[in-house]
């Protein structure tokens, strides 16, 4: 029935009419919010002897939602509605005991489960994985999970898939997460979405499959999945849309994601969105060094180098070698033998040994002529130093296992 219907039969003592009257008003559903006349509603319905109604009500004493909180009030009304039968009402109850009793908490949840309630399940699953209130039993956390999924419980759905992958009280079965993943994934539960994703992406526990990684990427990254933002970002750049990459860049550095922050950065210090566009990609660069992200410290020292100042370089490389990233220890290094930066040889030499060992090949490359040559080429030093292969256009798109 549409809001007016019910809010018609209601007014006439329809106490059906008056439940759904106040899950309307409470949703927003057809009519705007009132929890006043919601809360009207369900009290009139209660006390005609509605469990439905003892207990929504209760679950927004319990919570404050509309009223005052009040937990004696809660576990009135809870209580009366759990006694008609409702499992909603007993898992509340649950909710409600969970840190002056968690003993009792455990009987109503138990009850709650008995009744058919999957939220008790899944309560349940987390108390006995977690050991709160309760010994911890990874195996019987997973039994409670596997419940809740078999009635159809998208977290629950998802918990499980994790704990097959991880086997978390359960034997490993990566081919039996990569499943449930996809069942919680075509659910809608965006988490699943990504770990369904990266196993097809990575071939964990599936065939590889791209195509299907990147459907499943973005029906993440389109519920606004910050980490699904940034692989589509990814994947949309290697295929030269770079516009769509920059949408989706944006909305996860809008999330906070440094490493978008700084994709968004290489977007405008390229011409991959028309005219680069240095001011703006300075704006993103230092976005993401002040919280701390090693790289935007390099690409700043880098365009300080390039704008000559090389006080600003070497301030922004030393940031961010101190960080342990190979690129700026090399450039910071080279500065110093080609005298762009004041300090020791040894200084020098020691911040290049640090890159070599982490695998940056420049720096081994101009070490292997100082030994051999006593003396590196400072011209050959400088125009290396002008910004590595992490400042060459290439974003920051790698994936991240999660579950």
């Amino acid at each position: 029935m549409d809001f007016q219907e019910a809010v018609s039969k209601a007014e006439a003592g329809d106490v059906d009419a008056m439940v759904e009257a106040a899950r309307m008003l409470r949703e927003g559903d057809g009519a705007g919010k009132d929890l006043r006349l919601a809360v009207s509603y369900l009290r009139k319905a209660a006390d005609a002897g509605s469990a439905a109604a003892a207990s929504s009500l209760g679950y927004m004493y319990m919570m404050g939602e509309g009223v005052k909180a009040d937990p004696s009030e809660a576990e009135r009304l809870l209580s009366s509605a759990a006694a008609a039968g409702d499992p909603g009402a007993m898992c509340n109850m649950g909710v409600l005991f969970s840190a002056k009793d968690p003993l009792r908490s455990l009987e109503c949840f138990e009850k709650a489960a008995t009744m058919g309630s999957a939220q008790a399940m899944k309560n349940l699953g987390a108390m006995y994985s977690a050991g709160q209130g309760v010994v911890a039993d990874r195996r019987k956390g997973a039994e409670w999970y596997s419940k809740a999924a078999d009635l159809g419980d998208a977290d629950s759905i998802c918990v499980l898939a994790s704990m097959y992958r991880n086997g978390d009280g359960v034997p490993v079965d990566k081919a039996k997460a990569a499943e449930l993943y996809r069942r919680a994934a075509d659910m809608g539960e965006s988490d699943a979405q990504y770990d369904l994703a990266f196993m097809l992406d990575s071939g964990e526990g599936v065939p590889a499959d791209h195509e299907e990684a990147e459907r499943y990427f973005r029906m993440a990254a389109d519920q606004g999945d910050s980490d699904a933002c940034l692989c589509m970002g990814g994947i949309l750049f290697e295929k030269g849309q770079y516009k769509d990459a920059e949408d989706y860049f944006l909305t996860s550095a809008l999330k906070g994601d440094v490493k978008a922050e700084y994709n968004i950065g290489l977007l405008y210090m390229g011409d991959y969105l028309g005219a680069s566009d240095l001011g703006k990609a300075k704006e993103w660069f230092c976005s993401a060094a002040d919280k701390g992200f090693a790289l935007a410290q390099t690409m700043l020292g880098t365009i300080a180098l390039d704008e000559g100042d090389p006080g600003e370089a070497e301030r922004r490389f030393r940031e961010s070698a101190e960080q342990g990233e190979p690129t700026a220890m090399y450039n910071l290094g080279a500065m110093g033998l080609s005298g762009q930066a004041g300090m020791e040889y040894r200084e020098s030499v020691e911040w290049l040994t640090r890159a070599a060992k982490a695998g940056y090949q420049p720096a081994y490359e101009v070490l292997m002529r100082l030994g051999s040559q006593g003396r590196a080429d400072t011209a050959d030093v400088r125009q290396r130093s002008r910004g590595g292969p992490r400042g060459s256009g290439s974003p920051m798109c790698s994936l991240s296992r999660r579950g």
